[in-house]
């Protein structure tokens, strides 16, 4: 009796000492790529963002600091047409007319398990990460090269270090992401 009562005194000691873990709470990809663009993203750090994209730019093989390699995606949920609204990018060429106009929004994603999404947008991913301040730059796609439309650049402090051919712009990096296929070319 006299251990059981010493038992559960002792639980409740420590759920009294130790505070509660707030839980994260849901974001929507597109109400957090439209904070980012906006320049609002740390509202949103250590949030679990969700959301729905395509894969225009393909699987991105990523070196972490132990040497290995793993596969990163960018997913591309639209293009911000007018401000705060976005269009649905369908097509390669819509996506491509979209890095020309440099209104594409996206999000990259890093973790562990992430499927080798293919390029040209054939399939829309569901997707989610936690947004923990982290940034990616971006390659535009070749064919977007031709624009009038001046470039953001790259992240601060990812210039690249040599004369790189390309264009660049800065995406917010979810962390500890997964995806999934939700609908693809051959379904």
């Amino acid at each position: 009796m006299i251990r059981a009562t010493c038992a559960v005194l002792g639980c409740l000691t420590f759920l009294v000492a130790v505070p509660s873990v707030p839980a994260t709470s849901d974001v929507d990809a597109v109400t957090f790529a439209l904070a980012f663009r906006a320049r609002n993203a740390d509202a949103y750090r250590n949030m679990q963002v969700a959301g729905a994209g395509m894969s225009f730019h393909g699987p991105i093989e990523e070196k972490l600091a132990d040497a290995t390699t793993r596969t990163s995606l960018v997913m591309t949920l639209g293009a911000e047409a007018e401000p705060g609204k976005l269009t649905l990018l369908k097509t390669w060429d819509d996506f491509v007319a979209a890095e020309r106009a440099r209104t594409t929004v996206v999000i990259a994603l890093s973790g562990p398990n992430l499927p080798e999404g293919s390029a040209r947008g054939e399939g829309t991913y569901d997707f989610s990460g936690v947004y923990d301040g982290q940034v990616r730059t971006v390659v535009r796609a070749p064919q977007a090269a031709d624009s009038d439309v001046p470039d953001p650049g790259p992240c601060p402090g990812e210039q690249p270090r040599n004369e790189a051919a390309g264009r660049f712009y800065c995406a917010p990096l979810l962390t500890a992401a997964t995806a999934s296929l939700k609908v693809g070319p051959d379904r």
